[in-house]
C-alpha cells in the first residue's frame, strides 16, 4: 500500500517540486472571411441596440470552475514518487435581466470533488479516505488520478483537466435546460466534447488574449475597436482533429482610456461552428451579455473582463472548496494515523 508522507511546503510555494501549469498548442488555419466575405471592408461591428433588449429578456448561465492545490505530497520509496492533494469546484450563475440576484438562489450544480493526483504507476488504492473529524459536518475522500505524464510538473495539468471535466458536465446541464437562452462558460468552449455544437446558445470568453489568430491587416480591426464594437465573425480550424473548428471574434468592453494599451478591455468570444445567420445573432447577443456584466475595476483588479457574475461565481465556489487550512491539518493527521497504524505481520512458513 502506497505510503504517503506530507511534504509540508505551502502550496503557494509549489512544494519541493514545480507545479506549472502547460497549455499544449495545436495547429490551427484561421479563415477569416466567415461573416465578411471582401477582406478589403472587413471592419468593427457594431452591437445593435436589439441585443441589449434581449440581454433584458433572457435567463443567461454563467459556467466556471476553479481548482486549488490543498497540499504536496511524497510517496516513500525507492524511487519515490510526488502527488498533491487538490480540490477542484464548478458550478453556473444564473442571471435573468438587470434586477438583483441573490448570490444563493442564483449559483446553481455546484459540484465539488477532491482528488491525490500523483505520478506513481498504478495505485493500488482508489480512494485516501480522511481520518473523521466532529467539527467537519461531512466526509473528504481523495480520489486517487495518475497523472499524464510523469513528470510532477503535470500535476497542476491534470487538475486542471479534471477542472474542466466539471465545467463541461455543468456547461451541458446548463445547455440542456429549457429554461436558460444562453450560456456563457469562462474560458474556451469544450470543443474536444463538441458540446452543444449547433443549438446557438453556448460560447465561451476568454478574457487574457494572448494569441492574435488573425493576420496584421485584419487585427488592426481588433485594436481600433471601440466600445460596444466587435469584429467580424472569423473561423478557426483544426485540421488534426476533423470536427473540433469553432467561430471566434474579439470585442471591445469598455472604452480605452488615456496612458492604457490597445489591447485594454478586449475579450475573445468563441462558440461552435453554425450557420452564419444563428451564429451572427449568437454573436451580437453574446456580445452584449459580456458588456451588460462586464466589471469595474474599483471591485475587481481584472475588470472588464472579469463579469460580475463570474467574480461572484468564482467566490461561491472557493467557499465549496473548504478551508485550506483545515484541510491541511486533516490530511496531515489522516497521513500520520495511517503510518502508525499496526502493519500486517509478513507471513512465514515452516522450512522442513
Amino acid at each position: 500500500m502506497m505510503n504517503i508522507r506530507p511534504d509540508y511546503w505551502q502550496s503557494v510555494y509549489t512544494g519541493s517540486t514545480e507545479v506549472s501549469l502547460t497549455d499544449q498548442k495545436r495547429a490551427y488555419e484561421v479563415v477569416p472571411a466567415t461573416e465578411c466575405r471582401d477582406l478589403d471592408h472587413w471592419v468593427a461591428v457594431r452591437v445593435p441596440d436589439t441585443a441589449f433588449a434581449e440581454v433584458e429578456t433572457v435567463r443567461v448561465a454563467f459556467v466556471d470552475g476553479v481548482r486549488r492545490i490543498d497540499m504536496h505530497g511524497i510517496i516513500d520509496g525507492n524511487p519515490p514518487y510526488y502527488g498533491v492533494f487538490g480540490s477542484v469546484a464548478a458550478g453556473c450563475m444564473q442571471m435573468h435581466g438587470s434586477r438583483p440576484h441573490d448570490v444563493a438562489e442564483a449559483l446553481c450544480d455546484e459540484t465539488v470533488r477532491h482528488y491525490f493526483v500523483t505520478n506513481a504507476p498504478d495505485p493500488d488504492v482508489q480512494t485516501v479516505k480522511m481520518a473523521s473529524d466532529a467539527s467537519c459536518p461531512f466526509d473528504v475522500d481523495y480520489e486517487i488520478r495518475s497523472a499524464a505524464g510523469h513528470d510532477p510538473a503535470d500535476f497542476g495539468q491534470e487538475l486542471n483537466n479534471l477542472m474542466q471535466e466539471l465545467e463541461h458536465d455543468v456547461a451541458q446541464k446548463e445547455v440542456d435546460s429549457p429554461n436558460v437562452q444562453a450560456v456563457m462558460t469562462d474560458g474556451p468552449i469544450p470543443y474536444e466534447h463538441r458540446l452543444a455544437a449547433g443549438t446557438g446558445k453556448l460560447a465561451g470568453i476568454i478574457k487574457n488574449v494572448q494569441e492574435a489568430y488573425l493576420q496584421r491587416e485584419q487585427f488592426a480591426t481588433v485594436l481600433s475597436l471601440k466600445a460596444s464594437e466587435r469584429t467580424p465573425i472569423f473561423e478557426i480550424r483544426y485540421p488534426e482533429s476533423s470536427g473540433s473548428s469553432k467561430m471566434s471574434f474579439f470585442l471591445r468592453l469598455r472604452a480605452v482610456t488615456p496612458f492604457t494599451s490597445q489591447m485594454a478591455n478586449l475579450v475573445r468570444i468563441e462558440f461552435p461552428v453554425m450557420g452564419l445567420t444563428e451564429a451572427v445573432h449568437l454573436a451580437n447577443l453574446a456580445s452584449a451579455i459580456a458588456v451588460h456584466y462586464s466589471s469595474n475595476l474599483w471591485g475587481d483588479t481584472r475588470a472588464p473582463q472579469n463579469l460580475y457574475p463570474v467574480g461572484a461565481l468564482e467566490t461561491a465556489l472557493k467557499n465549496r472548496l473548504g478551508d485550506q487550512r483545515f484541510l491541511r491539518s486533516v490530511i496531515v493527521r489522516t497521513l500520520a494515523e495511517s503510518d502508525s497504524a499496526p502493519k500486517p505481520a509478513p507471513s512465514t512458513q515452516s522450512q522442513d
